[in-house]
């Protein structure tokens, strides 16, 4: 005979913690200029400046997003607020934009993970905001890599033959494979809630009812109570947390059940992160 029964006990202040952590997750992408099926996660396009005296101007995707970055990231206050000096990338008439969604980025690319290969070459993210042309971290600066926001800018060159990297910049004719690597990183809360059991909690006798039944051995009714042994007390198989308003606001569950006890206290700690 099995009987499922609820039962609820408070938590104390100190049992409950809760301790934030950095969670990471590295990333690798493959973008083919010029195709359609690449992934929507990450993005390669080429922005161009708007020159005065070539015609009147219309709406051009290039342009705007060329003014996009220009105002978003090398206007005064964000030019100071991402350490951008003299030294660094500053786009002047062109530019490739590489553009990351924020689902994947989570809260910011990790300082120092950021890496394009284009052909044979690779690139160095210098932790700094600048990307460095060689994967030794020995070269020019070719670019800035926009942690909390997922953009990259590279500063283009001349056509190379099949595309690649070089001090003067990266060359991406259509057809080229942009190989993008990266680690992604986002803040978590780790909640860990310390469940005790005193010897006298949730014992058979209170909390199982079916052991009151009688039962008929012989001629007369004895209490299954009784005969009962070691054998029927409670085991232990979920535990529910629940608010003041005793809405269930999540559930553990225990990889064996676990049998009460009346002679020690049992400790059960839950942990679960968001």
């Amino acid at each position: 005979m099995t009987s499922r029964v609820t039962a609820y006990k408070s938590l104390a202040p100190n049992e409950y913690k809760i301790t934030p952590f950095r969670a990471y997750a590295s990333h690798d992408y493959t973008y083919v200029s010029g195709s359609v099926n690449n992934s929507v996660d990450v993005q390669v396009s080429f922005a161009k400046k708007y020159t005065i005296g070539s015609g009147l101007r219309t709406e051009n995707i290039e342009q705007e997003l060329y003014d996009s970055i220009l105002q978003s990231f090398f206007s005064p206050i964000p030019y100071a607020s991402y350490g951008i000096r003299q030294s660094s990338y500053h786009p002047t008439g062109s530019m490739y934009v590489i553009g990351v969604t924020q689902d994947i980025f989570g809260e910011e690319i990790k300082p120092g993970t950021f890496s394009v290969r284009i052909g044979t070459s690779m690139s160095y993210d210098d932790g700094n905001c600048n990307l460095i042309a060689s994967s030794s971290g020995v070269g020019g600066i070719i670019g800035q890599v926009f942690y909390d926001k997922g953009i990259v800018i590279l500063k283009p060159t001349s056509s190379i033959a099949g595309g690649g990297i070089t001090n003067n910049g990266v060359s991406i004719p259509n057809g080229t494979s942009v190989r993008v690597q990266f680690t992604s990183s986002v803040k978590l809360q780790e909640h860990s809630i310390r469940v005790k059991l005193e010897p006298t909690d949730f014992l058979y006798s209170v909390y199982n009812p079916s052991v009151e039944k009688p039962m008929i051995t012989g001629s007369s009714p004895v209490a299954i109570q009784m005969m009962a042994s070691q054998s029927l007390y409670p085991y232990i198989t979920t535990i529910g947390l629940y608010n003041e308003a005793n809405e269930l606001m999540a559930v553990a569950k225990v990889s064996n059940p676990i049998q009460r006890t009346d002679y020690s206290v049992q400790t059960f700690i839950v942990k679960f992160d968001t």
